[in-house]
């Protein structure tokens, strides 16, 4: 066991008006754009970042500018093993604050708007008891908790030259003994390409008329030198780290985005290293998947969730491929219910996700990004369903509605995570009957799994004598009352027959004349590409007709 960061509350600061989280110490927090997940980083950094600290808080971080409340952040962090030499960290820095009986740790963070100043300066304090927390002392800007914790917050637009720059001194040391004989080879050289450079024409003609100009103002028996101070200390300031190929002698620049980012990622790894002995290393990642092919950002992904060095870690993201190859990692959604709401809600992804994401196909770690999920048998449903979509509704992926076939893999996996995310769900599928073995009846599948679906006996399953398309429409007819009801309130729309069957029984004119004379037998002969050919022969018309039928009635749903 370690130092384990257990949760956080966060009240009136910025899109959280009061929320309450279970965390972990490896933690991923996901959703579309603008829904709070740089805000979130922030109300850690608030809390740990002495650089973002000290801006203070401004009127804009503020809930709907709700003044008359202060800003609170308080995370909870167990620390009962007393062996951990993290845990030891912070216990040793708490003293007074901590007896030895407490296993956890409150951090909170309080700020109050003074309208006078118009800011809000943040008070830290902390304790083993919630109710009766010490408050931190300061020393200029630095809290007593910025000596146990040092924060690497990674940028999404991260820029490797000014981090190199920036930390170059303590990247490179030259403490070596045969250091000293180089460095005072170079200081020889330096005074001499110094004395070199004084003594160029250019400067000598400066000088010289750079001196009478000056005693026209003040009448001193002095003249002006030009002298080059290029010195051994300032060597550093003009090196980069360059790309070299094995075998290659050559020096490449290390252009592309996506190598600049994987070597800042490299320099902060050493970064972290400098500080593991004294400090804990807190790793606050912002969209590691920018600039990065999806192989590379499976790649940094399995290192950010499997090497020790991030042993604490909080990522955001909107990329799927961040999140599907990672294990025993606590997925967070954070979600907007409006768009024009500032409010957001933090929803912790189910255990079942973690369990079955494996066994799931790669669609529903796209999904589970989305506002509005439409679930369908399979790859013919999806296409179709695109293209009509994209007619009616050509921005309905940008307003987070996803398309997700199943794959005969069946849908109650799927939307049960879905609906546990609060991922608002709506199920297509067809109205199957399967021979019952030993019998020569038919057992009714869809309306069997319909009930299922739904919790309750709403549809009839006894057995039927024969199956057909006319007996899979009449079954359907005679059941209209209850399926239109179990449309209507749990968003489950069965099909009269399947997707061909039903496209047919109302567009069959037009699928003769795009088509063949037997356009359902064609459209199932071969699925995906038959379907390929009608999507492209389909008018807007064709589109704005299936969409505002009954039988596809789960696509108006799904956009409206």
């Amino acid at each position: 066991m370690a130092m384990t960061f257990e949760k956080i509350t966060i009240k009136n600061f910025r899109n959280f008006e009061d929320v309450e989280i279970d965390i972990s110490n490896k933690n991923v927090f996901f959703g579309l754009n603008d829904v709070g997940k740089t805000n979130f980083l922030y109300a850690l950094r608030y809390v740990f970042d002495k650089d973002v600290r000290k801006q203070n808080l401004v009127e804009s971080d503020f809930h709907n500018k709700r003044f008359d409340k202060p800003i609170e952040i308080v995370l909870t962090i167990d620390i009962s093993d007393v062996d951990n030499s993290d845990c030891q960290k912070l216990r040793a820095q708490l003293k007074g604050a901590l007896r030895s009986e407490h296993d956890k740790v409150y951090i909170k963070l309080v700020a109050e708007y003074n309208k006078n100043e118009m800011l809000a300066i943040p008070i830290l304090s902390w304790g083993g008891d919630m109710d009766r927390l010490q408050e931190m002392k300061q020393r200029g800007y630095l809290y007593e908790i910025d000596y146990v914790f040092n924060v690497i917050y990674i940028d999404s637009y991260v820029d490797l030259y000014s981090l190199f720059k920036k930390n170059v001194t303590q990247l490179i040391k030259n403490d070596k003994e045969d250091d000293k004989v180089v460095l005072g080879n170079i200081q020889r050289s330096v005074d001499e390409l110094n004395g070199y450079i004084a003594s160029l024409s250019g400067i000598k003609e400066f000088e010289g008329k750079l001196t009478p100009e000056y005693q026209k103002f003040r009448d001193e028996n002095i003249s002006i030198s030009i002298k080059s101070e290029i010195a051994v200390k300032g060597l550093y300031s003009n090196i980069m780290p360059y790309i070299k190929q094995n075998g290659d002698n050559n020096l490449y620049p290390t252009a592309g985005e996506g190598r600049k980012k994987l070597l800042a990622y490299s320099i902060f790894d050493l970064l972290s290293e400098e500080n593991a002995e004294k400090k804990i290393n807190l790793f606050l990642v912002e969209e590691p998947e920018n600039h990065l092919h999806k192989s590379m950002q499976i790649a940094l992904s399995q290192i950010l969730f499997t090497d020790n060095k991030y042993a604490y870690l909080f990522v955001t993201t909107h990329s799927p491929f961040i999140l599907y190859e990672m294990d025993s990692v606590n997925l967070v959604r954070i979600y907007s219910e409006r768009r024009i709401d500032s409010k957001s809600t933090f929803y912790k992804v189910p255990d079942s996700y973690e369990k079955n994401r494996k066994l799931l196909n790669r669609h529903l770690s796209e999904a589970i990004f989305a506002n509005k999920v439409l679930l369908v048998e399979g790859p013919s449903e999806y296409i179709l369903f695109s293209k009509i979509l994209s007619v009616v509704h050509p921005f309905y992926e940008a307003d987070g509605i996803y398309i997700l076939p199943v794959d005969g893999i069946g849908f109650e996996m799927y939307f049960s995570i879905l609906d546990k995310l609060e991922i608002f769900n709506v199920i297509k599928t067809d109205n199957d009957l399967r021979k019952v073995k030993g019998k020569t009846t038919y057992s009714v599948l869809g309306f069997s799994r319909c009930n299922n679906y739904v919790g309750e006996p709403l549809l009839p399953t006894n057995q039927i004598e024969s199956n057909s398309v006319s007996v899979k429409r009449d079954l359907y007819n005679s059941n209209i009352e209850a399926l239109n009801k179990i449309r209507d309130e749990y968003h489950i729309f069965l099909s009269k027959v399947d997707l061909e069957n039903d496209l047919d029984e109302f567009f069959h004119d037009r699928l003769l004349a795009l088509l063949c004379d037997r356009p359902v037998e064609y459209l199932q002969e071969a699925k995906h590409y038959h379907m390929v050919e009608l999507i492209e022969k389909l008018t807007d018309a064709d589109c704005q007709n299936i969409y505002s039928h009954y039988n596809f009635a789960c696509l108006k749903v799904i956009s409206e």
